[in-house]
């Protein structure tokens, strides 16, 4: 009977629980299911939030005699908000990647980098759908409306923009930022040039993807804000 139990105990296969354990000791899930929020990011993000609401509800406040301070406001607020917004996430990242280097296994860490910004990507796309096909103004039709650079958008893309920065140099990061400040003028009015899309498939693609729907918001020059961002952090 003894030796009946001991071939049963040999040959069952261990607890699911113990075998996690061993593989991913239970610090680094609980690490990983609660990471640390850095407060000064949080409060300076809490800013740029506010810019953001003063930038689109500014107007409300006002009355007609003092609607040039609105313009002030906006030109200033509707590009330091969003700005300092994205920046503000990037650094997030860059901070998260640094502190679980040596703590998660580096698939673990691009895991959630990615899964986050998805995530974040998907819920921007939810709102291209809503936005660019009920608006008179584009009406584009599905499922190209699923792209645009809204503000949700490039959060969730500077995720993974900022994840892939970091295997560059500093100085390459900071040479890269640059060119994209400098040029991207240049590469908007090329792909604006009357006539040059017609049958160029390249070029119709490029404008998509840089440009989108929403010539308001594109991708450029707003890119470099994920490569300045690995700098400082």
């Amino acid at each position: 009977m003894s030796i009946e139990n001991e071939l049963r105990t040999a040959t069952e296969s261990p607890p699911l629980f113990n075998y996690l354990q061993e593989l991913i000791p239970l610090e680094d899930i609980r690490d990983f299911a609660s990471p640390k929020r850095i407060g000064s990011i949080d409060f300076v993000k809490g800013f740029a939030i506010v810019f953001i609401i003063l930038a689109h509800s500014g107007s409300a406040w006002l009355n007609r005699e003092n609607q040039y301070v609105y313009g002030i406001l906006f030109s200033l607020m509707d590009f330091l908000g969003p700005s300092l917004f994205v920046f503000l996430s990037a650094l997030s990242v860059i901070f998260s990647i640094k502190n679980k280097e040596n703590i998660l296994p580096p698939k673990v860490i691009r895991m959630r980098i990615f899964s986050r910004g998805a995530m974040i990507i998907l819920i921007a796309m939810i709102y291209n759908v809503v936005s660019l096909t009920l608006d008179p103004l584009f009406s584009v039709p599905f499922p190209l409306s699923l792209w645009g650079w809204n503000i949700l958008m490039f959060i969730g893309a500077s995720q993974i923009f900022s994840f892939y920065a970091l295997k560059l140099t500093k100085l390459y990061r900071g040479i890269i930022a640059i060119l994209i400040v400098v040029f991207s003028n240049v590469i908007r009015d090329l792909i604006f040039v009357p006539g040059l899309e017609g049958n160029n498939l390249i070029v119709i693609v490029i404008h998509f993807i840089v440009i989108g729907p929403n010539p308001m918001v594109p991708l450029l020059p707003g890119l470099a804000i994920c490569f300045i961002s690995t700098i400082f952090g």
